[in-house]
């Protein structure tokens, strides 16, 4: 062993450049693939850490309807024997603010829950006893992060916080984050009979008509969920069970990539699992073309190698220590790069964290179970990839190895034309790939339908709200505010879905919307179009309760004419539309366009600010005079101030996500795809130095001699251009049928990405070429 050791290392060192290049090219790519084997391992094993997840569904329509009424829990206890116990979980509509005595106070996430959540769901906990913590009212359950940030080090069960300046809530237990994804996130949570204390109006627990909960399900052994959920769509009452007629029970570790994440809720979290399995793409297509490289440069290598087997043959060495000898060092080189790759992922994952969006748990790296499968893994690759030359090598007569025999075979020139074209296949369509991403991305942030630039959204607190006249009024002091609107809309943020009576003309029909209130400067602030009739006033005392709907919900709808007509959004209130207005993206653009109506209320949770500035500076300082305006008034909570656009851009943090992860790994996957060809350009200038003096010495030019070097990467990025492009419109034709509204797939992005690859090559190996063509040629021809 120590012999083969030994002879590993002299034959990494007799090539230490493309050597080094190829293990560099593995480690990088084995950084690659581990960082995203274990993001897509996370994704795709989101609350498996549950104890009773296999018994855990949630009950919903999968196509519409995630939300059911509170009184359904009740109906369920009572007349579902299948059920074991049933858990009502709602979040609340706008962050609370939290306190604790003379601390600055600051907005946490918190959702409300029967006092059977921890019986259901499994939470380790650091204080206190989950299971009993939610039976008493006014009380809460907060996270380990929440109660250092609110208490410090010190104990938090049965200290006091108080919630929105107005509410006392105890703490009754502390628990620990979860290391493993979940759907569920929150920082605090809180019993059904504090919602009931904090948030008064009980029709939500008694109307089967109000819908503001998720209700997940225990059921016992041996029960069949689909006959559950057919059980209790019976339970509701006639009228309403048109909503739920596709409702059934979704389970728990099916959640996060399910059908109705379009429809979630503030404290639920989605996954996209088409973005999942792309990405695990990349991951084996950066594998491919590191071992590509692998191939590339032993293939190159083999000569010197034949040589050396046909040395140690005549001095004695027997076929199977030839063998051994050369899968060790292909182990060697493999096992050294995992290594490698193993450090750079703990050294480089906080600022990938940082760029990208990428979170995974670090620890899963270092488990004995992940180790083993590595290094099982990364044997089964250095054996599959060096095993058919060993054999080759080891089985040739010692004398055919002197003669250098072996290699001439016009196979192998073949097959690393192939795997080069194949490398050049991959780049080019990672390249339009990316570019796409690029374009679709750009596509839906800047074609919403409104305007974004010098809007500036403040979060309503109830200090503001309170004081909303006066804050108005000082806001139109200032000289740099241009307008001013008070709404329920923010970009990224839960819109309101009503179902309600429409009536035009006496005919009667039932509608469906999305809706939120603005007041009348809201369509000019935010650059809306007018498609029939009008706007309404803030002038006009008569136009309270007025409404203006879209163009969706014409079409939705099949409505020619809806001016005039009333919809029943109350029991005792009519809204009378009285204009339409062409189609915005108030959704994401992965969503189509739904009916919407917009009304003129006086609910309001943000103060939209279009402000008229002319540089930076000034900027700063309307923002600075903004912030203070808005903080004298509301000394007891914190004041949120957001630009517009960087709001639309957190409504499209998934994708823009998606975009910096896809564009720094296949930078990456490009760059060792430069590094192998590289290592190919020094290997084929190294076996023809002779043929380029005697070519120079006959008078051949250094362009000349370039051309000649190059020719063959330019000839194989044609042909790969060729095979990818039908390979990448296909790949991204795919993904582009996920967005409602998605760009062109345009001809120059392939173009481009060609280009690009042709590009990448000749900038890769001209300069060893032109190394090679300034070379004396006597130093090459002087011993021949």
């Amino acid at each position: 062993m120590k012999n083969i050791f030994k002879w590993s290392i002299r034959n990494f060192l007799r090539n230490p450049v493309t050597n080094l290049i190829n293990l560099l090219g593995l480690a990088v790519s084995l950084a690659m693939v581990i960082i995203l084997s274990v993001y897509c391992y996370s994704e795709l094993t989101v609350d498996h850490f549950q104890v009773k997840g296999d018994r855990i569904y949630l009950y919903g329509d999968k196509s519409d309807h995630i939300y059911t009424p509170g009184i359904l829990k009740e109906q369920i206890d009572m007349d579902i024997a299948g059920v074991e116990s049933s858990v009502r979980v709602g979040g609340s509509w706008e962050a609370p603010v939290f306190q604790v005595e003379h601390k600055e106070p600051f907005t946490s996430d918190l959702i409300f829950a029967d006092e059977d959540f921890f019986r259901l769901f499994t939470y380790k906990a650091v204080e206190g006893n989950p299971e009993t913590a939610l039976k008493e009212p006014m009380t809460v359950v907060i996270t380990m992060s929440l109660a250092t940030k609110l208490f410090g080090n010190g104990q938090a069960v049965g200290k006091t916080l108080k919630m929105n300046n107005i509410n006392d809530l105890t703490v009754s237990a502390v628990i620990e984050e979860q290391e493993s994804i979940s759907c569920f996130s929150f920082s605090a949570i809180t019993s059904m009979a504090t919602r009931k204390i904090v948030q008064p109006g009980g029709e939500e627990f008694a109307d089967w008509g109000e819908s503001n909960f998720q209700t997940f399900l225990l059921l016992r052994k041996g029960i069949v969920p689909d006959e559950t959920a057919k059980s209790i769509f019976k339970l509701f009452p006639e009228e309403y069970q048109k909503y739920y007629k596709e409702a059934g029970l979704t389970p728990l570790k099916k959640i996060y990539f399910s059908e109705f994440t379009l429809f979630g809720s503030n404290y639920l979290r989605f996954g996209d699992k088409t973005k999942v399995m792309i990405l695990l793409m990349v991951a084996s297509l950066v594998l491919l073309i590191a071992l590509v490289n692998f191939i590339n440069i032993s293939l190159s290598q083999w000569l010197e190698k034949i040589r050396q087997i046909g040395v140690m043959k005549v001095i004695g060495a027997n076929r199977l220590t030839i063998f051994l000898n050369i899968l060790f060092e292909s182990f060697l080189l493999f096992i050294t790069a995992l290594i490698i790759s193993i450090f750079l992922v703990l050294v480089v994952h906080p600022a990938i964290w940082n760029y990208a969006g990428l979170h995974f748990n670090t620890g899963i790296i270092l488990t004995p179970g992940f180790i083993f499968i590595s290094v099982t893994v990364t044997f089964l690759l250095s054996v599959f990839f060096s095993i058919l030359p060993a054999l080759r090598i080891s089985s040739s007569g010692a004398i055919d190895n002197m003669k250098k025999t072996v290699i001439a075979h016009s196979g192998n020139s073949f097959f690393k034309s192939f795997l080069v074209t194949a490398q050049f296949a991959i780049a080019i369509v990672l390249i339009a790939y990316t570019i796409l991403i690029q374009k679709q991305v750009n596509f839906g942030i800047s074609n919403l339908g409104f305007n974004q630039e010098n809007i500036i959204g403040i979060k309503l607190t109830p200090q503001l709200s309170e004081n909303k006249e006066v804050f108005n009024k000082i806001l139109l002091e200032e000289p740099y505010v241009k307008r001013i609107s008070f709404t329920q809309y923010y970009p990224g943020k839960i819109i309101s879905q009503w179902g309600a009576q429409l009536d035009i003309d006496g005919e009667k029909k039932q509608v469906d919307f999305d809706t939120f209130s603005a007041d009348a400067d809201f369509f000019e602030l935010m650059g809306l179009q007018l498609s029939m009739g009008r706007f309404y006033s803030n002038d006009l005392s008569s136009d309270k309760g007025k409404i203006l709907v879209n163009e969706a919900f014409l079409r939705e709808n099949k409505i020619s004419n809806p001016l005039g007509g009333k919809i029943s959004m109350r029991a005792d209130r009519y809204y009378e539309i009285i204009g339409v207005i062409k189609d915005f993206h108030f959704k994401s653009v992965t969503q189509p366009i739904t009916p919407l109506v917009i009304r003129n209320d006086s609910y309001s949770s943000y103060c939209l600010v279009n402000l008229q500035t002319a540089d930076f500076k000034s900027l700063n300082s309307a923002i600075h005079n903004l912030k203070a305006a808005a903080a004298e008034l509301s000394p007891s909570f914190p004041v949120e101030l957001v630009f517009f656009e960087q709001a639309v851009e957190n409504m499209y943090q998934s994708e823009l996500m998606f975009r910096r992860i896809f564009s720094l790994f296949s930078g990456c996957a490009i760059v060792i795809c430069c590094m192998g060809i590289l290592a190919m350009s020094l290997s084929a200038c190294k076996h023809r130095v002779k043929e380029i003096g005697i070519r120079k010495v006959n008078g051949a030019k250094v362009t000349e001699v370039m051309t000649m070097l190059n020719k063959d990467f330019v000839k194989w990025v044609a042909i790969a251009f060729i095979i990818a492009t039908p390979i990448s419109w296909f790949a991204m034709h795919k993904w582009l049928e996920d967005f409602a509204y998605k760009t062109n797939l345009s001809w120059w992005i392939f173009a481009l990405a060609g280009v690009l690859a042709l590009v990448i090559a000749l900038l890769t190996v001209s300069w060893q070429s032109w190394r090679a063509a300034t070379r004396n040629p006597v130093e090459a021809l002087r011993y021949e």
